[in-house]
């Protein structure tokens, strides 16, 4: 919409210059934009805010700049007289998407071109102009900010029904395109057919044309919530929309029936017949406000005169009393933007001139927010993944139903009014979100990079839902798997969760090449990590494990199939390789792709980020190696474990050498490690060292079937 400076002037009872006007819009913070300019005239657009509905009409402005003025505001007449009978009912099928409506039929219209006096100033608001009813309307809607429609009264048929569109409806709207309907829209009906999107456009069907005869005025209060979601399902935003969605009261739109009532019997005739409504007819009672003008004074940080107070509110036609030291205001019903006292304050401020309030810097102690323990575990491990090298991304939290369908265990939750045919989901896990910035960033020549990314996945579960904290990384031609399953190692490690352990599984994301990811419910679990944290309750640190060890070892890094080690477990998340289908999605199967997925809820509590130091031992260490013959599914952990649980003095073990010949027996692998002895309290003397080896031969040969190489002739 546009504005008139010779439009808005009829609405004052006084005189006020066109640069005057555009200078108090300017101090109100309204940037009017001068967009045509003659001698009598000036036409300009507004930034009107979006709690300001009344701010979208003539009159709304006009009241906005009176307190500058000793001018008064002029309203328009709105008398007329009843001369049919003739009504139509209505019904409204949910008081909450339609708080009020009300309808009034005009018979014996004269229904022809606009006079040329109406069709100037509806061409100087930015509206085309079209029949005479139908500018009437549009011009009562820029004068009074009530959006209205009028219907062929002979093309409805029995009633007028206000309710939800059924699944599989659809209306030709009057610009000519097809609108498909359904629960989220709201419509105007009549016993047959749709004939309107309630407060946002009229059909084809009851469309106003030259031949009209009797017509039917439509002024009616939307949800403001149901008509913009409307408006976004079949994609048309209107000047009557934007109106709705800001919110009308019952008084403007009752004005806006009578005035354009009262201009169709002026200038088309006809006989009007009574009101028909429904609804709440009475106009819903805005708060009370109570402020004072200490607090006018501290929030402005002027001394503001309580006169000019009193004067301003008067004239923004607001109702004031003064009880002691504080005032009580009740604002008139248009202004459903003021709710509380920093309101009242904003518009004393408004009007006293922002620009003759000094500038001060205000003196505060500013008080640490104190941070959760969860939020300061998550950027600590932020900080360790940057560390091992990944860039850090974000993504939305919404989704396509295509991402969701990844994973069709889970049943994703959906978007009641998305803001796009591809954001109609809530993500369930953050990989597709992830491959789409690895595609965006190849198609753009990144060629190696290394991403991670902290955000929530959500799910169904019944009648509730779920959201947990997931980290995922993605490495894409940085290293093998085996490099990326070590840095996962060494967040655990950083993390202090020892007792992780890795399992061959089918995954979402790959097949064949997919580890699940365990955190052990019991000391001793399938993994070298779980023996590690025996070996320090030994005083012995940590041994070689991760991604080298199982390189040199030439181990499979997926593991055994066997489920009763991870009975107790709780699952935590997946490595991957990326497999060829998914990357045929994406169109980046030329590239060597791995990822991971882990759920941070699971782990966050179990966490510490607490470093103990331990002195070195002072005397040598010895060491011994070993060759056995072992099960082909033998884990390394089981072996580390085994060698252990004895409480022997080890500092370390270390794989060395894997083999499978075809002259050795079916189902068995050659494993040769080093032991490493040392001991916090003296040397060790060689007796003490064969007695240790013999030890770990005998529970090797017991507990895992293992073979000494060499024992029996066997090389």
């Amino acid at each position: 919409m546009k504005y008139s400076y010779k439009l808005i002037s009829e609405y004052i009872d006084g005189v006020i210059s066109p640069e005057k006007l555009i200078r108090y819009l300017e101090i109100l913070g309204l940037n009017p934009l001068v967009v045509e300019k003659d001698k009598d005239d000036i036409v300009f657009d507004l930034e009107t805010p979006a709690n300001r509905g009344d701010l979208l009409s003539l009159i709304g402005v006009a009241r906005e700049i009176l307190p500058f003025t000793s001018a008064s505001i002029k309203l328009p007449p709105l008398v007329f007289k009843e001369t049919s009978n003739r009504i139509v009912p209505v019904k409204i099928e949910d008081k909450d998407d339609c708080i009020y409506y009300s309808c009034r039929v005009i018979e014996k219209v004269s229904v022809k071109e606009t006079d040329i006096y109406i069709k100037e100033k509806i061409e100087k608001l930015g509206y085309r102009s079209n029949l005479n009813v139908i500018d009437i309307s549009n011009y009562v809607m820029a004068e009074i900010g009530q959006p209205l429609h009028i219907f062929d009264l002979d093309k409805i048929d029995g009633f007028i029904e206000v309710r939800r569109g059924r699944k599989g409806e659809s209306l030709v709207t009057i610009d000519g395109k097809k609108r498909e309907i359904d629960e989220n829209v709201l419509v105007i009906a009549d016993s047959k057919k749709t004939i309107a999107i309630a407060g946002i456009m009229g059909g084809q069907n009851s469309e106003v044309t030259a031949d009209t005869k009797n017509i039917l005025i439509e002024s009616a209060i939307f949800n403001p919530v149901v008509v913009r979601r409307g408006s976004k399902k079949i994609g048309l935003a209107t000047e009557a929309s934007a109106r709705f969605e800001r919110g009308i009261s019952t008084d403007i739109c009752k004005m806006g029936m009578s005035r354009t009532a009262f201009l169709i019997q002026e200038i088309s005739r006809g006989d009007i017949g009574p009101l028909s409504e429904s609804g709440r007819n009475k106009e819903t009672l805005l708060p009370v406000v109570r402020f004072d003008m200490a607090k006018v004074n501290k929030f402005s940080g002027v001394e503001i005169e309580e006169e000019f107070v009193l004067d301003l509110l008067k004239r923004l036609n607001f109702k004031v009393k003064k009880e002691k030291k504080s005032f009580v205001v009740s604002p008139p019903s248009y202004r459903n933007d003021i709710k509380e006292d920093v309101d009242i304050i904003e518009e004393i401020v408004r009007y006293r001139h922002y620009e003759t309030i000094p500038p001060s810097m205000p003196f505060t102690s500013i008080n640490p927010t104190p941070c959760s323990p969860e939020v300061e575990t998550l950027e600590k491990i932020r900080d360790i993944c940057v560390q091992l090298g990944f860039t850090e991304v974000v993504h939305m939290g919404l989704t396509s139903g295509e991402n969701v369908n990844f994973n069709r265990e889970i049943i994703p939750v959906e978007i009641e009014n998305p803001i796009s045919s591809n954001l109609k989901f809530l993500r369930t896990s953050l990989i597709p979100e992830m491959l789409e910035t690895i595609r965006f960033n190849i198609y753009h020549g990144a060629r190696s990079f290394n991403l991670f990314e902290i955000g929530k996945v959500y799910s169904r579960k019944k009648d509730s839902f779920e959201e947990d904290i997931v980290l995922s990384f993605m490495s894409i031609n940085s290293g093998d798997f085996f490099i990326l399953k070590g840095k996962l190692e060494k967040l655990f490690d950083k993390l202090n969760l020892k007792n992780i352990q890795f399992k061959k599984q089918s995954g979402i994301f790959s097949t064949d090449n997919n580890l699940t990811i365990y955190l052990g419910a019991s000391e001793f679990q399938s993994d070298a990590g779980l023996g590690a944290e025996r070996g320090k309750q030994s005083g012995c640190p940590r041994g070689v494990t991760g991604s080298d060890s199982d390189r040199q070892r030439g181990v499979s890094p997926y593991g055994s199939n066997r489920e009763s080690d991870y009975l107790d477990d709780i699952f935590i998340g997946n490595i991957f390789i990326l497999s060829d289908e998914i990357k045929d999605k994406f169109d980046i199967r030329k590239f060597e792709i791995c990822g991971s997925e882990i759920v941070l809820e699971k782990i966050i509590e179990k966490a510490s980020f607490v470093k103990f130091f331990k002195e070195p031992s002072k005397y040598p260490s010895s060491r011994r190696d070993f060759s056995f013959f072992f099960p082909e599914n033998i884990e390394w952990g089981e072996i580390e474990n085994t060698i252990l649980s004895l409480n022997l003095p080890v500092e370390k073990i270390e794989c060395f050498d894997f083999y499978k010949a075809d002259n050795m027996t079916d189902n068995t692998i050659s494993i040769s490690f080093s032991v490493f002895f040392r001991s916090d309290t003296g040397t060790l003397e060689n007796e003490d060292v064969v007695n240790f080896s013999e030890k770990i031969i005998e529970i090797i040969s017991l507990k895992l079937k293992g073979k000494l190489r060499g024992a029996g002739g066997e090389t």
